[in-house]
């Protein structure tokens, strides 16, 4: 799959000439809900013919504007993007939400895309919006759909089986809340924890990680049974501290098994709070 740095793209026309099938948003998950759009996007370029693509963020929009108040992400741009390859999609645009960028009119922003990537097909949730302070919505790109000549779909939202709306929103306070069984409802998958990137300290049988370089949402302070997947590929049980600064992680088994010098975790599964 193709990363293109939104930088690099606005200097750049026809990018793709044949034209695109896309879709925009955070995409913190991916959960089911986007399963829905991103589905569709795909669909429409395998019969179109046309690459399908992704236009997303480094971090949350929702990251930038509370700053401090927010809780973190579901999932590291890495998952994300790992997730995105394994569906299929050719190629992602990645976009630094800087003030700049946070002030530009969703007008120009989609001029921008039709010049560069020649949307043929787009596919948004039916509550997005986009541009500065929101000026862009589902109605504004209907007409604009019908004015630049492309197909436009705005896809329902889905829910749970509990009647719980599918969204980012509601994975973190499952996560916070220690639900793991609802988060991986909502998302259709297990929470998993990225910490391949994070260093961590390892005393024989127990790893520390630093909570301050996590950008994941995490599980309120207390014990947690969980799996760590490690750099081996091994995939061991374990015990979770969740601290104010630190988590400790320590093989579960009577007789920890012994592993070769710098073994590394992964990612982190939750499973139930202890």
């Amino acid at each position: 799959m193709k990363i293109i740095y939104w930088d690099d793209l606005i200097k750049e026309e026809n990018i793709y000439p044949q034209g695109s099938a896309i879709s925009i948003g955070g995409f913190d998950g991916p959960h089911r809900g986007h399963e829905r759009i991103l589905s569709a996007v795909l669909a429409a370029a395998q019969h179109k013919g046309i690459p399908a693509g992704i236009i997303t963020f480094f971090r949350s929009p929702r990251s930038v504007k509370i700053g401090n108040a927010y809780t973190g992400d579901v999932s590291t741009l890495e998952m994300r993007l790992q997730k995105f390859a394994a569906q299929g999609f050719s190629f992602t645009v990645l976009i630094d939400f800087s003030t700049d960028f946070a002030k530009m009119k969703g007008a120009v922003f989609f001029d921008i895309l039709i010049k560069t990537i020649c949307i043929k097909y787009l596919a948004v949730g039916s509550d997005f919006s986009c541009g500065y302070r929101h000026d862009t919505g589902v109605g504004d790109l209907q007409r604009l759909a019908r004015e630049r000549g492309f197909c436009f779909d705005s896809i329902e939202q889905l829910y749970s089986a509990q009647q719980e709306r599918i969204s980012s929103s509601a994975i973190r306070h499952a996560v916070e809340q220690a639900d793991f069984a609802l988060a991986k409802d909502l998302l259709g998958y297990p929470f998993f924890l990225d910490v391949a990137k994070i260093v961590q300290r390892r005393e024989g049988s127990v790893w520390s990680i630093e909570k301050s370089a996590i950008t994941q949402i995490l599980p309120q302070n207390g014990r947690y049974s969980a799996s760590a997947y490690l750099q081996t590929g091994e995939i061991i049980p374990v015990q979770v501290e969740v601290t104010d600064t630190l988590l400790e992680v320590s093989e579960e088994t009577a007789a920890p098994v012994t592993f070769a010098a710098g073994t590394l975790i992964h990612k982190l599964e939750f499973i139930w709070k202890e």
